[in-house]
């Protein structure tokens, strides 16, 4: 999808780490919510409307784990002092007590070394050979306004550093990526993993004497040491410990070749079902999310039939259909991207883990469309009605259909919300090429 709109309808989705579900959720009742306001005369047009044929949205036993959760701290961040000693000498063995070269506690681990660990002060001043940091610090997540998996997998994207682009790392714990910046606060390399609710980050940073200038310890130097050490600290949470860096990201699928803008993506017949004589506009997307991740790009269009122009007159069906797209940023990410995405709302709702979690009912797991799918229904408050909304992911692609109505004063309810929804979800996802 365009990133931009000569109509200038088109908006990308927020990047603010800091946007929740209620937000969003808030967006999408007013989104759907809007009245047309009487203006002169009354209009008592015929023929539009319908409420089917539609298709029942199958539920299906909940696909997606709950994830691991650890509750218990390693000693000393995992690391032994073999390794320690070894990327930092002369440095104090226990990271955990505080003293010289050294400071920590549970879960903040750091060793420090100058000159080769011949220096024994604290502050020291003169000339020195080098400077060796090992910095290691593991966060549990405890889920308070999240599931704890999806709060894990924010703090990952919260916790990577902006000095240079990151590189994949496989083979330690369920995610994992290492940078490398020969300046900046990091002087060094920082690998960031998280398995289950446990975010680590293993900076491992110094320098060499140059003469008349300081040079930062090597990439591979760097990088060696940091994956050694997060080796270590993710062997004693029980995760992978064999990191790899790698120019892929695996498994790799292939994202989606062709991706229609969300108004061309339901066919007219389709919208007759739920919407007939519809007017349609493009607007702002409203897709669910706990954090939209970096990479996704988003685009809405909607869909309003009525017969009368007259709030709470005559009969009115409103549709929304929204589309975020992972970007391909190297081989498997694209696809990699819109899986967590995926999963963090998918467990965020299951959990009732977000704010304003009391007006949102009836989480169901579906069996498609797409590659996982689910639904759930916002409950409408005062004048507002509900909203039957279905999700789902194909590829690097997100999907939200989101439909109300009201027959008179009537605001409807029910399956047939959510049925409409998964009606159009299922028109949507065939619109998706591979």
């Amino acid at each position: 999808m365009s990133d931009s709109d000569p109509d200038g309808w088109a908006l990308r989705l927020r990047t603010d780490r800091g946007w929740r579900l209620a937000a969003v959720a808030g967006a999408v009742a007013l989104a759907l919510g809007v009245t047309i306001a009487v203006a002169a005369g009354r209009d008592t047009r015929s023929g539009g409307i319908a409420d089917g044929p539609l298709r029942p949205a199958p539920a299906i036993a909940d696909p997606v784990p709950a994830g691991r959760i650890i509750e218990k701290l390693p000693r000393n961040c995992g690391v032994s002092d073999e390794t320690a000693l070894r990327l930092a000498p002369g440095a104090d063995r226990d990271a955990e007590e505080g003293g010289v070269f050294r400071r920590g506690g549970p879960g903040s681990c750091m060793w420090y070394s100058l000159d080769d660990g011949k220096a024994k002060c604290d502050w020291c001043m003169g000339d020195f050979a080098n400077e060796r940091v090992l910095d290691v610090s593991i966060t549990l997540a405890e889920g308070r306004s999240q599931s704890p998996i999806t709060e894990a997998m924010d703090l990952v994207a919260r916790s990577e550093p902006n000095e240079a682009a990151p590189e994949v790392v496989e083979g330690l714990g369920e995610e994992a990526t290492a940078r490398y910046s020969p300046d900046g606060r990091t002087e060094g390399a920082v690998v960031t993993f998280r398995e289950g609710n446990a975010v680590a980050t293993i900076e491992y940073r110094g320098w060499d004497d140059a003469g008349e200038r300081r040079e930062t310890i090597p990439k591979k130097t760097a990088m060696d040491g940091a994956l050694a050490a997060a080796a270590e600290a993710a062997k004693s949470l029980g995760a992978a410990a064999s990191p790899k860096l790698s120019t892929v990201k695996h498994p790799v699928t292939r994202p989606l070749g062709r991706v229609p803008k969300p108004c061309d993506a339901v066919p007219g017949d389709t919208v007759d079902k739920v919407a007939r004589d519809a007017y349609r506009r493009r607007g702002s997307p409203t897709l669910f999310s706990m954090t939209v991740q970096p990479g996704m790009s988003g685009d809405s269009c909607m869909w309003r039939a009525e017969t009368s122009r007259y709030a709470y007159e005559g009969r009115s069906r409103t549709l929304k259909v929204s589309l975020a797209v992972a970007e391909e940023r190297l081989p498997g990410m694209g696809v990699h991207t819109a899986t967590r995405q995926y999963q963090g709302l998918h467990r965020n709702l299951r959990d009732g883990k977000v704010i304003g979690a009391d007006d949102l009912t009836g989480f169901t797991p579906l069996a498609g469309p797409g590659d996982r799918a689910f639904a759930v229904t916002k409950t409408g408050t005062g004048s507002s009605g509900d909203i039957g909304v279905v999700v789902f992911r194909k590829r690097n692609v997100l999907v939200e259909v989101a439909y109300e109505g009201a027959d008179e004063r009537t605001k409807l309810h029910g399956s047939l919300l959510i049925d409409s929804a998964y009606t159009v979800a299922v028109a949507v996802e065939r619109s998706l090429r591979p």
